[in-house]
């Protein structure tokens, strides 16, 4: 396949998940959207699964139960009102014997999703100019170096596609995934890059096939245990985490191997043309 039709087909799967981003947007976890957190503290808790059913038997709205050190937290995207909260803690005492003291329900409220929104825009950003900056430092060509840029915005950008199409929530695990991301499409971009400007040995596509090879080796061996963990776990936060990596991998392939593989070939032909007209 031509570089441009390389390039072309990978341009054009990344404007129709663009597409169904804007048409249906990528659904929001409570971290982003607000609701009500309930916190249990102390020793001999019940079952996670049991609390869970029964709150949502309860609220009649989806609950959330993470176990964490010293007790449970309960997320729901319900604002709960006063008698709510009270009508919780005293079935939280009859079923399960959690003294009400120990109950603890706080609201997140518009400013606290504002506080989560600014810091995940700050690490997002934060992340991509500082990657962008190693990059220009190292290779100092703008071709290269844009086109790298342009790999990895597009690897975000189908990730929130994919996200949308599977309706895979933007949460703080999800957002860890997005972030590890940033990093590894740099990584596979780096090595077609490397392979492909500096090294001189062999041909053009030599080079190239031998720095797939070995990113969809790398690609191969990380998705294994993602789809392992996806598959076995039930916990929600690592179902996020894992769909996200996995869209993220799967994106990369395209705008790595294709897209800008596509473009560095080109590149290459016409610095190669140039250097031959100088040389004559």
């Amino acid at each position: 396949m031509k570089p441009e039709r390389m390039a072309l087909v990978a341009l054009l799967v990344s404007a129709l998940l663009g597409l169904s981003l804007a048409l249906a947007g990528v659904p929001r976890s409570i971290e982003f959207t607000g609701g009500s957190m309930i916190r249990i503290r102390g020793e001999n808790l019940p079952d996670p699964q049991a609390v869970e059913s029964l709150m949502e038997r309860t609220l009649g709205a989806d609950v959330w139960v993470d176990l964490v050190r010293g007790g449970l937290d309960l997320k729901t995207q319900l604002e709960l009102t006063e008698d709510q909260k009270t009508a919780v803690k005293d079935l939280l005492s009859s079923e399960f014997g959690i003294p009400e003291g120990s109950v603890n329900i706080d609201a997140l409220g518009a400013n606290i999703i504002a506080v989560y929104a600014g810091q995940a825009v700050i690490a997002v950003a934060g992340a991509f100019v500082a990657m962008a900056v190693i990059i220009m430092i190292t290779f100092r060509r703008k071709v290269p170096v844009g086109a790298m840029l342009l790999a990895v915005g597009l690897d975000m950008l189908d990730v929130f596609g994919l996200m949308s199409i599977f309706r895979v929530e933007l949460s703080l695990a999800s957002l860890a995934g997005i972030l590890m991301l940033i990093g590894y499409s740099v990584d596979t971009n780096i090595l077609l890059t490397t392979s492909l400007l500096r090294r001189t040995e062999g041909e053009p596509l030599d080079r190239l096939s031998y720095a797939m090879g070995t990113g969809l080796m790398m690609t191969g061996t990380t998705m294994v245990p993602l789809v392992a963990l996806n598959v076995l776990t039930s916990a929600p936060q690592l179902y996020q985490l894992t769909m996200v990596l996995m869209f993220g991998m799967l994106s990369d392939i395209m705008n790595t191997w294709m897209l800008n593989a596509g473009i560095l070939l080109r590149y290459h032909e016409k610095s190669r043309k140039v250097k031959y007209h100088v040389a004559l």
